[in-house]
């Protein structure tokens, strides 16, 4: 005859209530307690490699303003760099800064001739012809004025003498000016990408 649980001794009992109060235990952990470690596993794992990724992006982010700030220096560098050899002859602008430096130094610029540009390799010269009368006081202070100049010049096959004669046209030369000078002066720049390659030399050989 079946008996109630009243029935059963009370050691027993103890018994029957420690295992189903552990079987209890483990059923809840099972189907609610492990479900919800797994997930708060995943979930630490996203969170660690979304941090993972935020660290690498905030390293590059780092790198990438070092990377536009150096851009900016150089771009500045480019551009000092077209002002002292620029990507055009500008003969008009380099002609004014010559005679500001004659008028500055009260030297006499008679004449200024273009020559015939020399292409080299990655730049071309410019040559002029330039006669110039002055005191000899007033030729040094001009030629230091050009080596000042932020664009680069060059003077070349300097000679001295009286400052008669060797100009163009009519002018008048003062008692002060006791000097004359020719010389070349030579001014740069870059050469353009597109320039023609220099012609070869023919070829004499008989066939």
């Amino acid at each position: 005859m079946a008996k109630s649980f009243n029935d059963i001794p009370g050691p027993i009992q103890a018994v029957i209530l420690v295992a189903g109060a552990a079987l209890l235990a483990g059923a809840t952990f099972y189907y609610l307690v492990y479900p919800l470690k797994d997930k708060n596993d995943k979930l630490a794992a996203d969170v660690a490699k979304l941090k993972a990724e935020n660290d690498k992006n905030e390293a590059f982010k780092q790198q990438q303003v070092g990377y536009l700030n150096l851009i900016k220096q150089l771009e500045a560098q480019l551009e000092t760099l077209r002002s002292i050899v620029p990507d055009e002859q500008a003969t008009d602008e380099f002609m004014k800064s010559v005679f500001a430096d004659g008028t500055s130094t009260g030297t006499e610029i008679r004449t200024f001739i273009p020559g015939t540009p020399v292409t080299r390799d990655y730049y071309v010269e410019m040559p002029f012809s330039v006669h110039l009368d002055g005191t000899f006081y007033n030729l040094l202070n001009f030629f230091d004025r050009l080596s000042h100049e932020q664009r680069i010049m060059s003077v070349s096959g300097l000679s001295l003498g009286a400052p008669q004669g060797g100009g163009m046209g009519n002018y008048t030369v003062m008692k002060s000016e006791t000097v004359g000078a020719n010389c070349v002066l030579t001014t740069y720049y870059n050469k353009p990408l597109n320039a023609p390659a220099p012609p070869q030399p023919p070829n004499n050989r008989r066939r």
